[in-house]
């Protein structure tokens, strides 16, 4: 039997900082190319990519290699897709009708949920553009329960088409041999924070937290992962001094860099006011670490028994969720658990749906 072909939209993949959607979308060729039930070629905006670049940006971690290849292909050199093929767009939509069959798929719909803490022209999109897209698609698949809730919630008529894809977290075993060559991390106790500083990922609380005496007391140092964001200096204009002597600010960081934050620290801080699904959680569980939460959107299903929660517009709460998973027994007791939960998500599960779609 001659398996089913798909073309994937990946362009969200031309970014040089793999992180989030790309990260997302790297993952979904992958799982779809272990399956082995599926035909893939690729597209970027609308015109095919070749595959074996595809996988030669994979195999080096970063979209500038296609993103170079695409910028020097001469406009009348690209090949159109083939409209007989169907198309899934791993995020936004460039144009419905492309193909006779389309998905796309929805990370979060923040903006209408929480239009307050995105730019005026994100929420225009959704606002109108999306519900066209939508309109366009056979089957729209959503990154959580909690994010398909939310677009059903907006969309009612969305709900027969819109389907679960999970995502799942795939280290390179060479991280482990990369390491044995280093000093140890010269950090204490810590924790991490990964995210861009903006206002949806709530890095405020944490910041006013720190002034409160009990988190003073925990004895633990925040390292901070992501590019600054919306509003970051506005954000980072309240520590003070001694305040900044409990956390740090890396920036952007390779996946190394931040597999090695992660692996060694004691637990991840995640307290946004809203994800789609929260991978970030779902990297640090795969190390054994648990995740200290917002009680908000996706992170219950995501996090499950692995992690502690906290009201995240409460800095007491905060404070009791830090001083409760700081313990030593505690962490103990929730590290399996870490285990056992990330060891849920897989890259079968991520290709079951898409495979479902396409009958493969």
């Amino acid at each position: 039997m001659t398996a089913p072909r798909l073309t994937l939209d990946i362009t969200p993949m031309l970014d040089s900082e793999w992180t989030g959607i790309p990260v997302f979308t790297r993952r979904l060729v992958q799982a779809l190319d272990a399956s082995g039930r599926v035909e893939l070629d690729f597209a970027v905006r609308l015109s095919r990519i070749p595959a074996d670049a595809v996988r030669e940006a994979i195999r080096l971690g970063t979209g500038t290699y296609l993103r170079t290849l695409w910028e020097r292909t001469p406009p009348g050199d690209a090949e159109p897709i083939d409209p007989g093929v169907p198309l899934l767009y791993t995020s936004v939509k460039q144009a419905g009708g492309a193909a006779r069959r389309e998905a796309s798929t929805i990370h979060d719909i923040s903006t209408l949920v929480m239009p307050e803490t995105h730019v005026r022209e994100n929420v225009a999109f959704h606002l109108d553009a999306l519900r066209d897209q939508l309109r366009t698609d056979e089957v729209v698949f959503c990154c959580s329960d909690a994010t398909r809730a939310a677009l059903v919630a907006t969309f009612p008529w969305v709900e027969p088409k819109a389907r679960l894809v999970s995502q799942y977290v795939d280290w390179p075993d060479s991280f482990e041999l990369l390491e044995r060559n280093l000093p140890p991390l010269a950090l204490g106790r810590y924790a991490v924070v990964i995210g861009t500083i903006e206002p949806r990922k709530n890095l405020g609380l944490l910041l006013a937290a720190l002034d409160n005496p009990a988190v003073a007391r925990a004895g633990i140092h925040f390292v901070v992962i992501g590019r600054r964001g919306w509003l970051a200096d506005e954000a980072l204009a309240r520590l003070s001094p001694q305040t900044q002597s409990r956390i740090s600010f890396t920036g952007f960081v390779s996946e190394f860099v931040k597999w090695r934050l992660l692996r060694h620290a004691e637990f991840l801080v995640f307290p946004s006011i809203y994800e789609g699904f929260g991978i970030p959680a779902l990297e640090a569980m795969s190390l054994g670490k648990p995740v200290l939460a917002s009680m908000t959107s996706a992170f219950p299903e995501v996090i499950g028994e692995a992690g502690v929660y906290f009201d995240p517009l409460s800095v007491e709460e905060f404070a009791a969720g830090l001083k409760e998973i700081a313990d030593p027994k505690r962490l103990a007791d929730l590290a399996p658990k870490a285990l056992a939960q990330a060891a849920q998500f897989d890259a079968p599960r991520m290709a079951a749906p898409v495979l479902d779609w396409l009958g493969a």
